[in-house]
């Protein structure tokens, strides 16, 4: 009997030397070509059986065959090569028992299947969600997307088109995602990602990634390890839900014939990947609790329990499942069965600018006015985040620019979307003229959009994109008028047959389905008086009657504030645009029986300016200053970008409205934002509370009360894009903090740096920190707590946070917090237990204790810690203007050196602040809180001193000289004598035979104390403390002895 993987390779181990086993190890750890590293903790434990089982997880068998021999080369071990069985093998021989041992074959013919089924259906992509359209190459047309993680999850209550325009506004830099990478293992570890939900509005390019992951495998250009994909879309199993299968009946289904059924599936790591495209379209339950449990890959199951045991991991445990849906649906999926979540995006400006090249071919001219066209309105520039609307927008632009009618070019979503629709109409004129008498009342143009706006209307609420024969037989369209409509408006309404033989309907986007349905309600207005958002009833039908326009946008607009999560948003601008004066020539064009109604919108502009006076909230009067932008009524927003550009916003008491106009205008406005600085606004609690959802801007010193920082709090639970928030040098002391930090916990803050510099905190906001910290739901990477008196008692409670695995916190900034060699020790414990996130800690400003900073500086030395940056000292540089003209500057202006002559290659040109008696020079920072810094010196004498900037620079006199007048303090060295002096009274000190040439001093600003010590072998001595009452920023100073040097250490 053959021996399996793991026992040849441990058997071989086995076989070396103490040593060269010592180096094979380190070959594992520091890596070989071709193969990823070993993280060293892992490697920690020094039996074999544990090595062994490492490289097999992380290579795979024939991959942990393949890194032993070449490691055994290296080592010139190769005559020992593989043992199994006690015999040795060769790299040629061991090949065949490796296929034995190493897991199931795969069936080239299974596989083979496979990759002809999917080739055929993901090599190209149909454009326009046609079914007689054209298809184009998926490599030819395909553009990349921005991917990135996110980890918000639940139910999101906005309009998909209200997250696209917030997600303009990240607070901090993207990670991006490949989506070629979703799957494989990850640099550094043996980790892999099994289970990934990948989540984006309608049209933002999930299927696409989709299917460029799957050409891509098809091809062999990525994740070649994977032996089977099985794309399974929500709307083709929505088809057989009634059904039951086993998963490999399932699959026999979809994949396979008759004549070449599946039998088994891989069980190894990673060799299967199921893809689940659209949750949000599923019809049937997914139940996660309580559900069957379901191992047998032949057991008979519902549809749900085959997914949920599939996520789950009941059922092929080492599969890999990738599902893709719109924000709202990521509910249905418990986070616990999730490894990654990540979103697309959309394109970016520069990948905007790749599709419209691809779109134009060779035409530059026209991709330059297209986008030319549409940077000049920033509703479409954010639209064009979504690769739909890209080529929705590039069908419209292109042959109206080629006739160069620039004047009729919309600039409005509705302007665009109705322009799309006629050119569409158009289309099907030409697809099917006059002379087809027999097909021309099935034809009827009007009956068609009519009929599918009746479609889109009704099922506006489910917000679904995909309908059934039932959905459309209960709006009065048969089997075969939708076939009929679906080949006629190719891009609009689109057919697909399935495995199953059933039909799926869909429209191209859901704007195009908001547009359609807002069509329709306009129509049937406009010929039959009649408000189709209520019942049909007599009394209402009279009621109607004797209405106008502005009556059923006030309806609309009544609607749309009502709905909790905005999904009459988009639909509603279309419905007020449609009426807009500039818009009927097209929509008489698109509906020829259609009876334009005159109508002024002033008062429907007013009824919505009367909404935005009222508390209606953030996302809602957002959309509403959108209607006014359709009905080009920006006369609130002109008066706030009056006061922006004036600079006198910050003298105006602006109104709950106002404040609504602000947001906007930021919204709209890159450049207008980037100059906005919250700060110089100070807004009122209700402002705030409008402008946090979309600021970017630091909060930091804007006096902010108790009520603003609820209204922050309510924020950071709720809103998705806010990353990072700078509170700095704001009064917020303990209780805000506590308030804060319970919202830092919550699932849906995404917050990654929080900054609280100078915020009155003490040692008791440290608790509820320390717990944000061990929460699983927290995502900070960076906590600045700089000048707050922590002391040693909140830093030790900080570091419980930090030992927790549950951390993942990057940077810590502790700069004045009092932080002695006490607490220290706690901050070594802490890395030592969660060794991985933490990369920089700053301890500047303290008096840590050189015993205890060693402790954390071999934490920089140890490989298993993450540590890359530990400050501890501050960074201080001489300044050249202040030096005397025998001192030489060097090292980067960190050493002083006098030569006891004028420097001949360092003559200073004459300055103010330079001193012209005394041989002194001093730094450039001006310090106060609390500082440590250290000095060398050498040769015969240096005086190390600390003094306010306005000591005298000229002349003689006391004035000028360090310790001798009442502006400085100073402690002068030299190799027999050593004395403390300030206002001209000295205070000798030990023995100076017995003190170090390195002196460290320590700054407690506020405290009134300066410190200096003896530093020897990383020991320090005291040598001297000033108490006194400082009044001003102090600068530090050196004189320079004939012969002498002094140097400013780098001791971080």
């Amino acid at each position: 009997m053959a021996s399996s993987v793991p026992e040849i390779l441990l058997e071989t181990l086995q076989g070396l030397e103490r040593e060269n086993l010592k180096l094979f190890q380190w070959y594992l750890i520091n890596g070989v070509e071709g193969f990823k590293c070993i993280p060293p903790a892992q490697l920690e434990k020094p039996e074999l059986m544990d090595t062994v089982d490492k490289m097999v997880q992380c290579y795979e068998c024939s991959g942990a065959v393949k890194i032993t021999l070449a490691i055994l080369k290296k080592i010139n071990q190769n005559q020992l090569r593989l043992v199994s069985n006690n015999r040795r093998m060769s790299a040629a021989s061991i090949a065949a028992e490796v296929e034995e041992v190493g897991g199931q074959p795969v069936n080239e013919q299974h596989q083979n299947q496979v990759i002809s089924r999917l080739s055929h259906i993901y090599e190209r992509i149909l454009i326009g969600n046609s079914q007689t359209g054209h298809k184009e190459y998926l490599d030819d047309v395909y553009t990349d997307l921005i991917v990135v993680p996110n980890e918000s999850g639940g139910v999101i209550h906005k309009h998909e088109m209200v997250q696209l325009e917030l997600s303009q506004r990240p607070g901090g830099e993207e990670t991006f995602v490949k989506c070629s990478d979703l799957f494989k293992v990850q640099p550094g570890t043996s980790r892999r990602n099994r289970k990934v939900l990948t989540m984006g509005i309608a049209g933002v390019g999930k299927t696409v990634s989709v299917s460029k992951f799957i050409s891509d495998w098809v091809k062999k250009v990525e994740n070649r390890d994977i032996n089977f994909i099985f794309p399974l879309p929500f709307r083709e199993l929505n088809l057989i839900k009634d059904n039951k299968y086993s998963l490999i009946e399932l699959l026999n289904h979809f994949f396979f014939t008759s004549t070449l059924k599946l039998e088994s599936l891989p069980e190894d790591e990673g060799k299967v990947l199921f893809v689940f495209d659209g949750l949000d379209e599923c019809c049937f339950p997914l139940c996660f609790e309580h559900g069957h449990e379901l191992k047998d890959v032949s057991e008979q199951a519902s549809l749900g329990s085959l997914i949920t045991n599939l996520v789950n991991g009941n059922l092929l445990p080492f599969a890999l499942v990738w599902i893709t849906c719109r924000p709202a649906a990521a509910q249905m999926i418990p986070r616990d069965h999730i490894d990654l979540v990540t979103e697309v995006q959309g394109f970016n400006y520069e990948q905007k600018e790749a599709y419209f090249s691809k779109y134009c071919k060779e035409d530059v001219a026209m991709k330059r006015k297209m986008i030319s066209h549409i940077k000049k309105s920033r509703s479409l520039c954010i639209m064009c985040q979504i690769p739909v609307f890209c080529w929705i927008t590039a069908t419209v632009l292109q042959p109206l620019m080629a006739q160069d009618s620039i004047n009729e070019i919309p600039a409005t979503l509705t302007g665009m979307y109705t322009n799309f629709l006629l050119l569409q109409k158009q289309i099907m004129m030409k697809k099917y003229p006059k002379e087809h008498e027999a097909t021309k009342k099935a034809l009827d143009t009007d009956h068609i959009i009519l009929k599918l706006g009746k479609l889109a209307f009704n099922t506006l609420e489910s917000g679904r994109l995909h309908f059934y024969e039932d959905d459309l037989m209960k709006c009065g369209i048969d089997v075969a008028g939708g076939t009929v409509f679906s080949g006629v408006c190719t891009q609009i309404f689109g057919q697909e047959q399935k495995v199953s033989g059933k039909n799926i309907f869909s429209f191209v986007h859901l704007s195009v389905q908001e547009c359609l349905a807002a069509l329709y309600v306009h129509y049937k207005y406009c010929n039959q008086r009649r408000n189709v958002f209520e019942p049909r009833t007599i009394c209402n039908m009279l009621k109607w009657k004797n209405k106008n326009l502005a009556d059923l946008h006030k309806c609309a607009v009544e609607r749309a504030l009502k709905s909790e999560r905005g999904h009459l948003d988009l639909f509603l601008r279309f419905l007020l645009g449609l009426s807009l004066e500039s818009n009927q020539k097209t929509l008489q064009e698109l509906l020829k029986k259609i009876n334009i109604s005159v109508h002024s919108v002033g008062d429907t502009t007013n009824y919505i300016k009367e909404k935005l006076n009222e508390q209606t909230s953030s996302d809602r009067s957002m959309n509403l200053f959108h209607c006014l932008s359709e009905l080009k009524d920006n006369s609130l927003t002109r008066e706030i970008q009056d006061y922006l550009t004036s600079g006198s916003l910050s003298s105006q008491e602006l109104s709950s409205t106002q404040w609504s106009a602000l947001v906007f205008v930021l919204l709209m406005s890159e450049e207008t934002e980037e100059k906005f600085e919250l700060k110089k606004c100070r807004p009122s609690d209700e402002g705030l509370k409008r402008l946090l959802p979309v600021m970017k801007n630091t909060l930091d010193r804007c006096n902010l009360s108790k009520d603003s920082c609820t209204a922050l709090a309510s924020v950071l639970s709720s809103n998705s894009s806010l990353r990072e928030l700078d509170l700095s040098y704001n009064d917020l002391q303990d209780r805000t903090v506590d308030l804060l930090s319970a919202k830092l916990s919550d699932s849906q803050c995404k917050l990654e740096v929080l900054r609280l510099a100078g915020c009155n905190l003490t040692m008791n906001s440290c608790e509820a920190l320390a717990s944000v910290l061990q929460s699983e739901n927290s995502y900070l990477k960076e906590l600045d707590l700089s000048d707050n008196d922590l002391q040693d008692s909140g830093v030790k409670l900080l570091s419980g946070g930090l030992k927790s695995s549950q951390c993942k916190l990057e940077i810590l900034r502790l700069s004045g917090c009092l932080v002695t060699d006490e607490s220290c020790s706690s901050l070594a414990s802490a890395l030592s237990s969660n060794p991985s996130y933490l990369k920089e800690l700053d301890l500047t400003y303290n008096n840590p204790g050189y015993s205890r900073v060693n402790m954390l500086s071999a934490r920089l030395e140890d490989p298993r810690c993450n540590l890359k940056m530990l400050r501890y000292g501050c960074e201080l540089k001489l300044d050249p203007n202040t030096a005397h003209s025998r001192l030489s500057l060097s090292d980067g202006n960190r050493k002083a050196t006098c030569s006891g002559q004028v420097c001949v290659q360092q003559l200073y040109p004459d300055h103010p602040e330079r001193f012209n008696y005394w041989e002194q020079v001093l730094c450039e920072e001006s310090l106060t809180g609390r500082c440590y810094w250290e000095c060398e010196w050498s040769g015969v004498r240096t005086e190390i001193a600390m003094t306010y900037k306005g000591i005298s620079r000229k002349g003689k006199s006391f004035d000028s000289r360090f310790g001798w007048n009442e502006n400085s303090w100073s402690l002068d060295c030299s190799e027999d004598n050593c004395c403390a002096l300030h206002n001209k009274k000295g205070t000798k000190t030990p023995d100076a035979s017995l003190l170090s040439k390195r002196v460290g001093v320590f700054l407690d600003w506020s405290a009134g104390t300066l410190s200096f010590y003896s530093v020897f072998f990383e020991k320090r001595k005291l040598i001297h403390t000033f108490h006194s009452k400082f009044a001003e920023p102090l600068y530090v100073g050196f004189r320079v002895g004939e012969e002498s040097s002094v140097c400013l250490c780098q001791i971080a």
